[in-house]
């Protein structure tokens, strides 16, 4: 079967990473080797509209379409899912994504042209899923039952079958990068202060075995920490460079260094094997897995940069997100850093519901105090899949959530303790605050290397300061 696997875009409303689907380029892998004939279109990076593709469904007879759901695009993506169905009737349309892990009866009961969601790892359910759908075009509730990770209509409402998660991920063959040709995204996919001009992702784990209440990342693809092989990650470096003259890799793991004896087999697999690649972790790693010894390795192995999450100033609030890091531990953490020469930004988080403003202060001059490199202050945003959440959505607290509005640096939700234009202008006087200092601006100024990357540098220092009225995108009822 011919299939398309559409990476949307977010219609009518400004998007600032596009980075490449490693979820698609999975599951394309996957699909070829049970004898499919998978294509990516890059609707995101290529600003692609619904219509146009419906157009390339219908004019290349595709069999079957699947749509990458993230929450902030949920209304984006059922225009593509209209349009689609609209335009090629015959096709069948299959959602996928996290937000289909999170919410997938909601996307059946909210997008009636969908026709299943597959919510969870696709590696295996897509597969049996298109075995059904050569036998019949419309298979029956009892053969899509026994289907892992699959929701689907049986007369009565929707279906979700049985959750399950691949246990070992080390078989599992290298993405198929072919099929989304990184070097076609932004100079600057996924943050600006990278030192090579042509970046890509990559995963080394799935899972994450921490219980953060504000984050999904182990309800998504649970707790257990599932590794690669690290000569299978050093295989995907070697082939980016190679193939697709990158230079630099970002880890994208939830926490690349939650199992450090993992992480250093990694580290000392790069150094073994020469590979002449840098990389960084901008999703971050944890303050308490910091080690002289770790460090150290993923030094002498090419990283450069990393986040960190530390989310608060205030220990009772990060205890309020059963964050579990000790603040007292966190300079001593960062001197690790710095003394093997790694970039840091922090991550932290204003408007935790029950945070006091006297508390979201506290954060802002902590981060005054560390010496790290940057800063992100976003905003709270309740994520479907996280614990704060589901007990938030339970209070009837987001009735009116809009889904549009889970984005960076977009205010989203605002808990009871502050208005909202307050929290706005404090999240703002907090970068100023942060950047608007010589040391940081001369370490920021040595870190630009062209042009491009200082227009991106004024533009989102522009967003941050001026907000600018968001344009609405469709909404689905």
């Amino acid at each position: 079967m011919k299939i398309l696997l559409v990476d949307p875009k977010r219609l009518n409303l400004e998007t600032y990473l596009i980075i490449p689907n490693l979820g698609l380029a999975y599951l394309a892998t996957a699909l070829r080797r049970s004898g499919h004939e998978p294509f990516i279109c890059n609707a995101a990076r290529d600003s692609i509209k619904p219509e146009k593709v419906a157009d390339i469904a219908s004019e290349n007879n595709f069999d079957v379409v699947g749509i990458t759901i993230f929450t902030p695009f949920f209304n984006s993506s059922a225009v593509y899912a209209q349009e689609i169905r609209r335009k090629y009737p015959r096709a069948r349309i299959v959602a996928g994504g996290p937000h289909a892990i999170f919410e997938p009866k909601e996307i059946l009961n909210k997008m009636p042209d969908v026709d299943y969601v597959v919510s969870g790892e696709g590696e295996e359910t897509f597969p049996l899923l298109l075995a059904e759908l050569e036998k019949n075009d419309t298979p029956d509730a009892s053969a899509l039952s026994e289907i892992p990770n699959l929701c689907y209509r049986d007369g009565q409402g929707a279906a979700l079958t049985k959750r399950k998660l691949i246990d070992d991920i080390r078989p599992l063959d290298l993405p198929a990068w072919d099929l989304h040709d990184p070097k076609k995204f932004s100079l600057y996919p996924n943050g600006i202060f990278t030192k090579k001009n042509k970046v890509a992702p990559l995963i080394t784990t799935r899972g994450c075995p921490y219980s953060c209440r504000f984050c999904a990342a182990g309800v998504a693809m649970g707790k257990k920490l599932r590794h690669r092989d690290p000569d299978s990650i050093v295989d995907e470096m070697t082939l980016l460079k190679k193939d697709h003259d990158i230079h630099e890799i970002q880890i994208m793991d939830d926490n690349f260094a939650a199992d450090a004896k993992f992480a250093m087999k990694v580290c000392e697999t790069i150094i073994r094997r020469n590979t002449d690649v840098v990389w960084g972790c901008p999703p971050g790693i944890r303050i308490d897995c910091i080690s002289d010894e770790l460090i150290s390795a993923m030094k002498r192995a090419g990283c450069y940069s990393t986040s960190l999450g530390i989310e608060s100033g205030s220990q009772r609030v990060l205890n309020l997100m059963k964050k579990r890091i000790n603040l007292n531990e966190v300079p001593e953490k960062i001197a690790i850093l710095k003394k093997h020469g790694i970039r840091s930004t922090g991550l932290f988080i204003l408007g935790y519901p029950g945070e006091t403003v006297k508390e979201m202060r506290e954060t802002i001059n902590l981060s005054l105090k560390l010496d790290i490199n940057r800063v992100n202050f976003f905003t709270f945003t309740p994520f479907p899949g996280s614990e704060i959440y589901d007990e938030l959505k339970v209070a009837g607290k987001l009735d009116n959530l809009d889904y549009d509005e889970l984005y960076i640096h977009n205010l989203g939700y605002c808990d009871d303790s502050i208005p909202e234009k307050d929290l706005i202008k404090l999240q703002r006087n907090s970068h100023f605050r942060f950047y608007l200092r010589p040391k940081i601006m001369l370490g920021i100024a040595r870190e630009i290397h062209s042009f491009t990357q200082l227009k991106i540098i004024f533009q989102r220092a522009f967003r941050i300061i001026f907000p600018k009225k968001r344009e609405r995108g469709p909404s689905v009822p």
